[in-house]
């Protein structure tokens, strides 16, 4: 059964339309995605990421059990700062891709909530002798996000001058509309971004105070019809949507999320092997679509009429002015340039073009 976004009384106030998302029911749109979109590239736009969880690994043992666990480094990670993993299953395959945060005491693993049950029973089941406490903590926090140029000037008149200096994945504690918040530096869309923590008791009264300090910015609040245009035109794939367990982490392109030098960790050896001694057979790409149809997720890519991948996402880029798409290919047609057909629709060929369509002014 498909969960409730937290903020919907004031979404719904605000004219939202509501569909499914990774399990959720969140906003698709609140006006008109084009406006949405061009929001987010020329200012600033505000989403609900409802679909996030939170899971918190504390203990004395945490740093080096952690480590074991994931495939970046995370031993030299400070409070305030935070890295892009994944976690594999010990033939290399991808588990879950991740933002993890460290506090004081604790580290904070930020992923699409409906992996969490997975990923914390892949840490509990190699929890043996180490003192260590995994919690979820979902139900307490909503995940919100800013994204666009005029992020950081929006959160600085908020009294969040910080954020104007934070590099990827780093986070301070601040407060919006009096509710404590951790902020952190992140981008979905290809642009300056930022994810929100907040207690869910004040999530409304946070998105509400963010409504009314972007005003002079123009900003808008934005669904996952646009979102989903956005991240796609920067390359961004999504777990359940462009990977998922049947793929290894070099076939999704995520190589930033491991640390080659680091020491073992479930998975390592099969990542290690391709990296220095072999390769992966297919590889996920950009695809530039002629034909003006934005083809279904799934459609099979032709070359000299033998199959060599699928389509896993693809919209009708506004920032390019076609169709464009994500999917895996043969590392023997994965070349930019490679032209491609569609089976589907009749005529129709792809472009493998590369990543991302769209690049942060």
């Amino acid at each position: 059964m498909q969960k409730r976004t937290r903020l919907y009384d004031v979404e719904h106030a605000a004219g939202a339309t509501f569909g499914q998302w990774f399990g959720w029911e969140v906003p698709l749109r609140f006006s008109d995605p084009v406006a949405e979109h061009r929001a987010v590239r020329a200012s600033v736009g505000l989403t609900d990421q409802s679909y996030r969880g939170i899971l918190e690994v504390s203990g004395k043992d945490r740093v080096r059990f952690l480590n074991g666990m994931v495939t970046n480094d995370v031993r030299g990670l400070k409070p305030g700062s935070g890295l892009y993993a994944a976690m594999l299953t010990s033939h290399g395959k991808l588990i879950a891709d991740m933002r993890i945060y460290a506090q004081a005491d604790v580290y904070w693993l930020d992923l699409h909530e409906e992996l969490l049950p997975k990923v914390r029973h892949m840490l509990e089941r190699h929890l043996i002798a180490d003192q260590v406490d995994i919690r979820d903590r979902s139900e307490e926090f909503v995940v919100l996000a800013l994204q666009g140029p005029a992020s950081a000037e929006l959160l600085s008149r908020l009294g969040i001058e910080a954020s104007k200096g934070l590099q990827e994945y780093q986070h301070v504690q601040a407060a919006i509309g009096g509710a404590p918040v951790t902020v952190i530096a992140a981008s979905d869309s290809g642009e300056e971004g930022f994810i929100i923590l907040v207690a869910s008791g004040a999530a409304a009264a946070t998105w509400e105070a963010l409504a009314l300090a972007g005003r002079s910015d123009q900003l808008r609040p934005v669904g996952m019809e646009a979102l989903n245009i956005l991240r796609i035109e920067a390359g961004v794939p999504w777990y359940g949507l462009d990977m998922d367990e049947t793929n290894l982490l070099q076939e999704t392109g995520l190589e930033r999320a491991v640390n080659f030098s680091k020491g073992c960790y479930i998975g390592q050896e099969t990542v290690v092997r391709i990296a220095h001694r072999g390769h992966v057979n297919r590889h996920l790409v950009g695809l530039s679509i002629e034909g003006g149809v934005v083809p279904e997720i799934g459609t099979t890519l032709i070359r000299d009429q033998r199959e060599v991948g699928r389509i896993t996402s693809a919209v009708r880029s506004l920032t390019v002015g076609r169709p464009i798409a994500l999917g895996y290919v043969r590392r023997e047609w994965n070349e930019p340039g490679t032209i491609l057909q569609l089976q589907a629709p009749q005529g129709a060929t792809a472009e493998i073009v590369s990543l991302p369509f769209h690049k942060r002014q």
